[in-house]
């Protein structure tokens, strides 16, 4: 019984209407109630010996008419809060596929492409990546950022570490001091302690950690 209605053409249609905007399926909520409504509420004909088949079904007809001014507007919106849930699934999935390919990414990116990345985010921000304080061959560099007349630096030498401790922030901001920056960015595609987070907070430096490496990763491919 079931594999029939699923090979019927009246499962066919219900699927055709599911997939339609949810703003459809109000209308054609709206419009079978108004269509519907007038039908049953309209005045039955008069006899006549020539259309008796009319006169006696007609009854039977607004009768179905009465109930279905109800049910068939409550069908649609049904679909309708269907096609906003099934949509909102959709997003979800492509949120989490994105998350998860940007995290693949930042583990297989090398670092040009890790500076690249780097560079558009703060591009967005309103910073310009200046140039480098250490050679980067080996990927450990320290960046320069400029924002108006106000310079920070970025530590970057620990980008492929799994945890960041509080030992090599110090160690920055004693350069961010000597160099008289506004403040500073230390990266990696891991996490930070809780003593690194803590020092980082009182003390002007932005810790920028793997989740929001990803979140910079998929706002960039959304975008494309």
């Amino acid at each position: 019984m079931a594999q029939s209605f699923r090979n019927s053409p009246f499962s066919d249609l219900w699927i055709i209407l599911g997939r339609l905007p949810w703003w459809i399926s109000l209308a054609f909520a709206l419009l079978s109630w108004l269509l519907l409504n007038q039908y049953a509420a309209s005045p039955l004909g008069t006899f006549n010996s020539n259309r008796t088949d009319g006169v006696l079904t007609a009854p039977l007809f607004r009768q179905l008419a009465a109930y279905a001014q109800y049910l068939l507007p409550l069908a649609f919106g049904g679909l309708a809060a269907l096609s906003v849930l099934s949509r909102w699934a959709e997003r979800r999935q492509l949120q989490a596929d994105l998350v998860e390919t940007a995290e693949q990414r930042l583990q297989d990116m090398d670092w040009p492409t890790f500076r690249r990345l780097l560079e558009a985010g703060w591009r967005y921000k309103g910073f310009r990546l200046k140039g480098n304080s250490l050679p980067d061959s080996d990927g450990s560099c320290d960046l320069l950022l400029e924002r108006g007349a106000e310079h920070y630096l970025v530590h970057c030498h620990y980008w492929r570490a799994n945890r960041v401790k509080l030992a090599p922030l110090r160690e920055f901001f004693n350069r961010i001091v000597a160099e008289g920056a506004e403040g500073g960015f230390v990266v990696t595609c891991g996490e930070f302690s809780d003593e690194a987070r803590a020092f980082a907070i009182e003390r002007q430096i932005e810790l920028i950690d793997g989740a929001r490496l990803e979140r910079w990763l998929v706002a960039r491919r959304a975008a494309h």
